[in-house]
């Protein structure tokens, strides 16, 4: 705004001359604002021919958490909902009108986010007990003080699954980078329902069963931890010494040893590695190692969070879901690993990455 409201003769400023150059910042800076905020294109929600849905945050987040509203508004028998937390009112809005309507509503949180579910639901209660009932919902708690009940999924009737690493909270939807996933696959909405009733039914590690199913051209197998960890983190590693050209990584935090091993081992027989690592979990992860090796390992640039916990390997597989790749990810943690293979996922999935990466500081 400088000189819009100039008095007649020369402005000179405190050490003298014009400096239109502010008012060209300021124009630029609320330029940028403007197509950050309502120009900058949205790409199109990717949808295969077998009806697999997927949702990147935050520019389709609102469209994903609608899609996921939808969802729950449309079930008819049961919906159960496994969430490291709950802290979106639309989202209970939806399932208290769902259980109001006599579908069967079962939700599984960590007990960390007691008061966060509560709210979210409209109900306030200091209520310690492994169980409650709030508005119909029957929910109960992970209490373990050495592991979370990690898990982002909803389970609608036997039509399908929704899954990834959104959490359902407004910030995840709204703000983070994140990819949430619906697949309509009956069979894996039983798979995924039988390690819900284990945990809910208090059986802290679950099942750990693999499934393997298929959505059109994609193809999947689905692995639950604590239980089935050892399988899951070992199809990491598989999918990771296949790679012979490129492995794209988009993580929230990365200190796995054995992956990080594998990573290394890529690179070193010429696979191209690219690394992008949320900022906030830099002090936490072992980046340094990879550094070391030549890899080009950067920090995110979001300034909220960075949530993927994605791979992308020679444009053909995929890995995602909860699963942080971590010790505790296989370990300890309640989770669940996705390993995709189709190309054109691959390649929106891709894009993702080095969307991310590209916008990234180098370390």
């Amino acid at each position: 705004m400088w000189g819009l409201f100039r008095p007649r003769g020369r402005y000179r400023g405190r050490r003298g001359g014009d400096r239109p150059w502010l008012f060209l910042l300021l124009l630029a800076v609320v330029g940028y604002l403007v197509w950050e905020a309502y120009l900058r294109p949205i790409p199109s929600v990717y949808r295969s021919a077998g009806g697999l849905e997927l949702y990147f945050a935050p520019e389709q987040g609102p469209t994903a958490k609608n899609r996921l509203v939808g969802l729950i508004n449309a079930a008819q028998n049961q919906v159960e909902v496994a969430a490291l937390e709950l802290e979106d009112r639309e989202i209970g809005q939806a399932l208290i009108r769902a259980a109001a309507r006599g579908v069967r509503v079962r939700m599984l949180n960590d007990s960390d986010y007691r008061r966060e579910t509560r709210e979210s639901l409209g109900v306030r209660s200091n209520n310690q007990a492994r169980c409650e009932t709030l508005q119909r919902v029957q929910v109960c708690y992970d209490s373990r003080t050495s592991a979370l009940m990690h898990h982002k999924f909803v389970l609608i009737d036997n039509l399908g699954v929704w899954t990834g690493s959104t959490n359902l909270t407004w910030n995840a939807f709204e703000r983070n980078n994140e990819n949430s996933l619906w697949l309509p696959v009956p069979g894996l909405v039983q798979t995924y329902r039988a390690e819900f009733e284990a945990l809910f039914a208090g059986q802290e590690n679950g099942l750990g069963r693999s499934e393997r199913f298929q959505i059109g051209s994609t193809e999947g197998v689905v692995y639950f931890s604590p239980a089935g960890g050892r399988r899951a983190r070992g199809a990491i590693l598989e999918v990771l010494g296949r790679a012979r050209q490129e492995i794209w990584v988009a993580a929230y935090v990365l200190t796995d040893t054995r992956i990080i091993e594998a990573l290394v081992q890529a690179h070193r027989r010429g696979v191209r590695v690219r690394v992008v690592i949320d900022t906030r979990n830099l002090e936490n992860s072992r980046d340094e190692t990879l550094k070391q090796a030549g890899v080009d390992v950067r920090k995110d640039g979001n300034p909220y969070t960075m949530h993927h916990k994605v791979m992308v390997v020679d444009g053909e597989w995929v890995i995602t879901g909860s699963y942080n790749f971590t010790n505790s990810g296989f370990g300890r943690n309640n989770e669940n690993l996705l390993i995709l293979r189709d190309s054109a996922l691959a390649q929106r999935y891709q894009r993702e990455v080095e969307s991310i990466w590209r916008a990234g500081t180098r370390l």
